[in-house]
This record gives C-alpha cells, sequence and structure tokens, in this order.
C-alpha cells in the first residue's frame, strides 16, 4: 500500500505540480467568467426594467451588483439617487456612487464627477476638485472635460493659467466637433495665445463653430470678412455673418449691423473701434504688423470676443451607454412659449444656456431654483432643435445687463447674455 507520504512526494513532483496548477488556475478562470457573465446578464436585465420605469426591480438587482463593484451598476445606482428613481433623490448619493465608478476609469463618469465638485452638487463647490477630475477625463478622451479644462487653463481658474495647455485641449475638443472648443481655438490663434497667428486657422475654425451655430464664431467671421483678416474684404458677407448672430440675440452683433447702417445711437461692441478712431486704428495695426515678427501679416482681429463658457454639464443619464437618460416629464414651473410671444418685443431678457435636450434644459433651471421664474423655448437652429433657456423680463438692455451681475455665482458662471425679446420670437414663428 502506497503510504500518505509516498502520495503527498507524488503529488508535488514538479509535472504534477504543474498539472495541477494549470487545472486549479481554469477552474479559478471559469468562475471568474461564469461571475462575470452572471453580473453582465443581471445588469442587462436591471437596465431594461429601468428603462422601462420599472425603478424598483431595477434597484433590487442593481444594488447588490454595485456593492460587489460593477462600475457600470455603480454608474445607474447614481443615476437614480441623481433622479430619484425607485430611491429618494439624494445628491450626497449619487455622488459616491459615481466616485466609485470614476475611480474605475470611465471618463464619462469622471466628467460628471468633475462637473459636480464644478458645481457643488453633493459636496462643497471645488474647483481644484473639478480640474482633477476633467484631467482625467480628458486623457479619456471625454470632449466636454477636454473642453472645460481647457477654459480653465484658459482662464486660470483653480488651475495656472497655460494657454498652450489650454490650445491643446481645445484642439483635441474641437477635432472631435465640439463646436465651442472649434470657436475657442479659433480666438486662441486669432490672438496668439499659446499658437503662432494663424489667421486662416482662426478663420476654419470659426467656420467648423458657426456652422454649428456658435453665434461668437458667427461674429467674428463677420469681424474678418469686414476688416479683411485672412480673406479679402467682403461686406456682403460680413453682414450675412452678422445677421445670423444676431438672429440668436448676440448684442454685439445686432449693434455692429445698426452701426454698419449708420443707425444713430447704436452702442459699438467692446473693443470696436469708434468711426473716428479708425485712422488711430490703422497706424496701431501698421505698428504690430511691424514689430510681430515673421508670419504676422496683421494686427489682432478688431473684435473677436474671447467669451467662452462652461455650458451646464450634461448628467451621465444623457452621456453614459448603455443607461439612457430617462424621459422627459411635462415641465410644471419653467414658463414657455406662450409667455416669450406675449413679452414686448422691444423688451429684454437673458439667455442662460442653450442645450439639446428638453430633459437637460428643465433639469437645469429646476436645479438652479428659478424655474418659476425663468422660461424654456425650443428653436430650429441650422437644422438642429435646441431648448433656449430664459431669464426675466426687463424693459431696457441696461436693466437686464444690471440683473446679469446680480445672479447668483453659480448662473454667472454659465455667462448670460442680453436678448431682445422680439428677435427670440422671431426664432418661435
Amino acid at each position: 500500500m502506497t503510504s500518505f507520504l509516498t502520495r503527498s512526494r507524488f503529488l508535488h513532483s514538479p509535472k504534477q505540480w504543474r498539472r495541477a496548477a494549470t487545472a486549479a488556475r481554469r477552474v479559478a478562470l471559469g468562475a471568474v467568467l461564469i461571475c462575470a457573465q452572471a453580473h453582465a446578464q443581471d445588469y442587462e436585465t436591471a437596465r431594461a426594467a429601468y428603462l422601462k420605469g420599472h425603478y424598483g426591480q431595477a434597484l433590487k438587482i442593481i444594488r447588490p451588483l454595485a456593492e460587489d463593484g460593477n462600475s457600470e451598476a455603480q454608474k445607474l445606482l447614481g443615476v437614480m439617487y441623481d433622479y430619484g428613481h425607485g430611491v429618494k433623490a439624494d445628491p450626497v448619493q449619487a455622488l459616491q456612487w459615481y466616485i466609485k465608478s470614476a475611480e474605475q476609469g470611465d471618463p464619462a463618469v469622471q466628467y460628471q464627477v468633475g462637473a459636480k465638485y464644478f458645481r457643488g452638487e453633493g459636496v462643497t463647490q471645488d474647483q481644484v476638485q473639478a480640474a482633477k477630475w476633467w484631467e482625467l477625463a480628458a486623457n479619456g478622451g471625454q470632449v466636454d472635460a477636454q473642453f472645460n479644462l481647457g477654459l480653465m487653463y484658459f482662464r486660470g481658474l483653480a488651475v495656472d493659467r497655460n494657454d498652450a495647455r489650454a490650445a491643446e485641449l481645445f484642439r483635441k475638443a474641437a477635432e472631435q466637433g465640439h463646436g465651442h472648443a472649434q470657436y475657442s481655438l479659433g480666438v486662441m490663434y486669432a490672438f496668439e495665445r499659446g499658437l503662432r497667428r494663424d489667421y486662416g486657422q482662426a478663420l476654419d475654425w470659426f467656420n467648423k463653430a458657426a456652422a454649428q451655430g456658435v453665434a461668437q464664431a458667427q461674429f467674428n467671421l463677420g469681424v474678418f470678412y469686414e476688416n479683411g483678416y485672412g480673406v479679402t474684404p467682403d461686406l456682403a458677407v460680413a453682414k450675412q455673418w452678422y445677421e445670423r448672430a444676431a438672429a440668436q440675440g448676440l448684442m454685439e452683433a445686432s449693434d455692429k449691423l445698426k452701426q454698419l447702417a449708420g443707425a444713430p445711437g447704436a452702442t459699438p461692441p467692446a473693443g470696436v473701434a469708434h468711426p473716428e478712431d479708425l485712422a488711430a486704428a490703422a497706424a496701431a495695426a501698421a505698428s504690430a504688423a511691424a514689430t510681430a515678427g515673421d508670419g504676422a501679416t496683421a494686427a489682432p482681429p478688431a473684435a473677436p470676443s474671447t467669451r467662452v463658457y462652461v455650458p451646464p454639464a450634461k448628467t451621465v443619464a444623457a452621456q453614459a451607454k448603455p443607461v439612457a437618460a430617462p424621459p422627459v416629464q411635462a415641465p410644471a414651473g419653467p414658463r414657455r412659449e406662450d409667455w416669450v410671444r406675449a413679452q414686448r418685443p422691444d423688451s429684454y431678457t437673458l439667455q442662460l444656456g442653450s442645450v439639446t435636450s428638453e430633459q437637460d434644459v428643465v433639469r437645469f433651471l429646476t436645479d438652479a431654483g428659478i424655474a418659476d421664474e425663468a422660461a424654456y423655448v425650443k428653436v430650429e437652429i441650422n437644422g438642429t432643435t435646441r431648448y433656449n433657456a430664459l431669464y426675466g423680463a426687463f424693459a431696457s438692455y441696461a436693466e437686464a445687463a444690471e440683473a446679469a451681475g446680480n445672479l447668483p455665482e453659480g448662473l454667472r458662471q454659465v455667462k448670460p447674455w442680453v436678448r431682445n425679446f422680439g428677435i427670440v420670437q422671431q426664432l418661435l414663428k
């Protein structure tokens, strides 16, 4: 009879040990794969229930998966706490679950965590933390994080100002089709911030942004064609671009059209020379061209606006696949087109933003605590449906501008601009 000791030595011979170890690894790997497949199936079941509005059923499946470390489940559980679907809405819990998912490397959730820190939702507002999370998301290719982080470097907001880094991030987002990043990259080329001045490149990026309906880019194209920066001067084309920007409520463009038409009382846009100053401006341009060095053929454009902004951050539900956005509920608070049509055409309002999702605009106004005082309208711009968030009704441009400066800090950060109700009403026709 073979002794126990003999059997033990036999089983631990090199050949048998390798076989046993290989078999053990196969068993372990098989168990892991079976567990992963089961988790994936469970998640898809929960996701299907969630999309049907069966939040309680989804929650029973999702919570154990999230607690077990499943990134997609953690993300969906964060969404449920964010929207109050199947649970009481809890921004603190939402952020905690988003962070757990983001720590596993999902750029879309990393962007959302940064947005929560930036706006102070579920946590004390901390723009330094926002920048850190947006850095991770930007490195992962998340386009909104690339743009927003670029903007922080452009402004020196919570980070040291770094034009070269801003230009790098704007380019990454612009190449993915981000309209405001395209506009911002054009500004960098036009003003030689982080990039060598190149009016041809600026023109190209302004054209791309203008085609997406970015009003500031449309205005800048008007400036380019009016003054001949990188193109043959063409006042008719300049007016067309000014008209497009004015139709979106950009007051600089409306004032420029009045100025070109010789209308009395027009206020020139900031940075645009008054007619009596044109001689001095021409002398300055000649001096700048002579001293700027090789490749600089003219002075900077008269008035490309450097106003770029952080748009209202999108929700994970709208961004992160495979979680879909919850259905839009009929808004009870914000006013709609009928209220806008009832306003005097010569009065003014503040536009707080423009997004492509009705759900996002309702959520923005609600979260800002101004739903009862605000409105939103559905418009078509260059074939794209957008929802414009509006706030207040003011008798004059000056009153509206003053009100913009008195808004809470969170709303001032989205850079509200004054719009004429008459122009807004034309967009509704």
